[in-house]
């Protein structure tokens, strides 16, 4: 299993607007190939900040998925991470 953590905001200005959060949790019912869940945490210290773990099949659908145009509130959360150089955490589960 391929674990991914990426940190967003919540704002117009650096991140995705509150609309889009409830949108995208609304949303995400049906699920992008290969991820088994997710999971939102707010962040207790700095305001507006949340993280998003995603527990994918495997990093390539992880990748897939960012390719495709089908999961447009999922794939801003994966650009603004990419794009604000925010630390993205990528891992695997060893059990």
């Amino acid at each position: 299993m391929f674990v991914t953590i990426l940190p967003f905001k919540v704002n117009e200005k650096d991140g995705i607007s509150s609309n889009e959060l409830s949108m995208f949790e609304d949303n995400i019912y049906i699920k992008p190939q290969g991820l088994d869940r997710f999971h939102i945490f707010k962040d207790k210290q700095t305001e507006n900040k949340f993280y998003l773990i995603e527990y994918w099949k495997s990093k390539e659908l992880k990748d897939e998925m960012e390719k495709s145009s089908k999961f447009p509130y999922l794939n801003k959360i994966h650009k603004i991470s990419r794009e604000k150089d925010y630390n993205k955490i990528e891992c695997n589960v060893v059990i």
